[in-house]
């Protein structure tokens, strides 16, 4: 009997708060990350739909099939054909998935696709109520799991808990989710007293919703002691505080030792096979601004590189046995002589998850279980990977323009060379002056350098002016 293959359905949906949605446009453009995962259309049994908030630029996506995943001829028309790219009909502000699933259309042509292909799959970057939704009205199973799980493990407290019982060092504070001010202040006294007592805490709110540092309050304790009053002691506070105190309320929050003298913030990146086995897929060390992810340089810095994988894979193990199916990464920070600490445990495909599959379709190689990725020549690949956001000069380009400037300098990744720079998230230029940058080169400083002249290249005057 015929093998009928399978479908994917690709839907890159933050589940954020619609606040954040509202105040981070380009983040409207971060589904087409996931066109970086069309390289599966090699099997020629796999049908993929891709969801969009915004209808993919013809030219962004003969990019991404021609230049990055390196189809040929022959068979661009046969993965054209197998190919779906889907955008719902509300422009709302609300996560991608919700107006997915609220869209009958829409729904009816993935549930009309998935009968076609029985062994249908969401590939979805986080798990959601309406992810759990799509995949009940379709057929499909959400490949990051169900959305009460990760709501109860990949929120603040779970996440610190996985940590504290796969034994990984973590800063001080407890995994306990606390509804109210007296809690919060209680909780930030007992940090501030006995040894090594802290000089500032963070209060994090709880929810997956909350990320990206947004739903997170830095108190000076001396002056909570002083004042008594939580909001009043804030050194930093992203959210006004009527809707900080309603989320507290009803989601509550948790209460660490804020770090200071951070000198790096490396990440690990794995996932819990269907069997269960924990996969550590690689290892990055971070680009911070503002406290907020910016982008990443791999491999990470071999001194905590081993220690990372550790701690993910024993943090991997803890989930695997909670239930959990799907990616995760782990954060961690390295201070002084604690060194390495993680911070926060997401159940999702974090920041470099699109960025590590265009790297791998480039390269035409897998990162290997020692960690590196490597070249069909052997040689080791690096890649620094950022966000460009730039309304005044970058809102000038558009998706050709911009590849065609890199081009033209020698910066675009060249699969002769095995150097160059990649660029994502291209229907943002226009809308809102942002793409992101991914430059591979076979030492650490020249990946820098590609990222450097990229960058200038693409917000500097139009060389052809």
């Amino acid at each position: 009997m015929t093998d009928p293959g399978s479908t994917k359905i690709l839907i890159y949906a933050f589940n954020y708060a619609d606040r954040m949605l509202e105040e981070v446009p380009y983040l409207r453009y971060s589904a087409e990350r996931s066109l970086c995962f069309l390289g599966d259309l090699r099997d020629p049994g796999t049908r993929m739909v891709v969801i969009t908030a915004e209808a993919v630029d013809p030219y962004t996506l003969d990019y991404h099939l021609r230049e990055v995943l390196r189809f040929d001829e022959r068979t661009l028309d046969d993965v054209r054909r197998r190919l779906t790219l889907l955008t719902p009909a509300s422009r709302a502000a609300r996560p991608l998935d919700s107006l997915a699933v609220e869209d009958e259309a829409l729904v009816e042509t993935l549930r009309r696709t998935v009968s076609e292909r029985p062994a249908g799959v969401i590939v979805n970057f986080s798990a959601s109520p309406a992810t759990d939704e799509l995949g009940r009205r379709t057929g499909a199973a959400p490949e990051e799991g169900g959305h009460p799980f990760v709501a109860r493990w990949g929120g603040k407290g779970g996440g610190k808990e996985i940590c504290l019982r796969a034994g990984v060092a973590v800063p001080k504070g407890t995994s306990e989710v606390l509804h109210s001010e007296e809690e919060v202040v209680e909780a930030i006294h007992r940090l501030s007293h006995g040894t090594a007592p802290a000089r500032r805490a963070m209060v994090k709110l709880a929810p997956i919703t909350w990320a990206a540092s947004i739903g997170n309050v830095l108190i000076d304790c001396e002056r909570l002691r002083h004042t008594g009053d939580l909001l009043a002691s804030a050194e930093v506070i992203r959210l006004p505080a009527g809707e900080f105190r309603r989320e507290l309320a009803r989601h509550g929050a948790i209460v660490e030792e804020f770090i200071d003298e951070v000198t790096d913030s490396p990440s690990g990146l794995g996932r819990v096979e269907r069997d269960g086995t924990v996969r550590v897929i690689a290892c990055h060390d971070q680009v911070l601004t503002g406290g907020q992810y910016w982008g990443c340089r791999f491999p990470c810095d071999e001194r905590w590189r081993p220690a990372i994988v550790d701690a993910v894979r024993r943090s991997g193990e803890v989930l695997s046995g909670l239930g959990h199916r799907g990616t995760f990464g782990v954060d961690f920070v390295v201070t002084g002589e604690r060194g390495l600490l993680a911070v926060e445990i997401n159940l999702r495909k974090v920041g470099p998850s699109h960025v590590i599959r265009c790297a791998e379709a480039l390269v035409g190689a897998r990162v290997g279980a020692d960690g590196m990725l490597r070249g069909t020549d052997g040689r080791p690949v690096y890649y620094t990977h950022g966000r460009l956001l730039e309304p005044e000069t970058l809102g000038k380009l558009n998706p050709r323009a911009a590849v065609e400037r890199l081009r033209s300098e020698g910066l675009l990744y060249r699969h002769d060379t095995g150097e160059g720079v990649a660029l994502h998230v291209l229907g943002a230029l226009n809308a809102c002056g942002f793409v992101e940058l991914t430059a591979l080169a076979h030492a650490p400083g020249a990946a820098d350098d590609y990222s450097r002249a990229a960058q200038a290249v693409l917000t500097g005057p139009d060389p052809a002016a």
